[in-house]
């Protein structure tokens, strides 16, 4: 997309940098057993993906895929700024339906999600991780975090 002046800003292949180890293996178990989880695009982390894109640090979509084991993303941690966390459901005849079923901690509550939504994540509070318990159909899963100097440790 970068043959035009604004195809740049326009992110269709994966261009994230190289996973931590643990995460790499965690998701190559995965995927022995039927992988569950698609890590998709990532925009943003302090400018390496996409030059001047300081909006969001952490701007990623991630696919549930229906099989496989329960699995858990993210180590429990907080921020000094705000994120948003969205699910979505992808059944289009029952669209605010989940297709399954997340668990989700956030300041030491546990959610248990089966409706698509949108989760506003105040600066200072603890969260993750989250658990796919169950997948039916495909589940969307979107971060965006308005914070330049975040880089994700998973």
């Amino acid at each position: 997309m970068s043959e035009t002046k604004y195809g740049k800003y326009i992110v269709t292949e994966d261009r994230m940098p190289p996973e931590p180890a643990a995460y790499v293996k965690a998701m190559e178990d995965q995927a022995k057993e039927g992988r569950i989880l698609d890590r998709t695009l990532l925009l943003g982390i302090q400018d390496s993906i996409v030059p001047g894109c300081t909006l969001f640090a952490g701007c990623e979509i991630l696919w549930g895929l229906p099989g496989g084991k329960p699995v858990s993303i993210e180590l429990p941690h907080s921020h000094d700024f705000d994120e948003i966390i969205g699910f979505g459901g992808t059944n289009r005849n029952y669209p605010r339906e989940l297709g399954g079923e997340i668990e989700f901690l956030m300041g030491g509550e546990k959610h248990i999600i089966t409706k698509t939504c949108l989760i506003f994540v105040p600066k200072g509070v603890n969260h993750c991780p989250v658990t796919f318990n169950r997948i039916d159909t495909p589940i969307f899963m979107f971060e965006a975090a308005g914070n330049q100097a975040y880089v994700k440790a998973f």
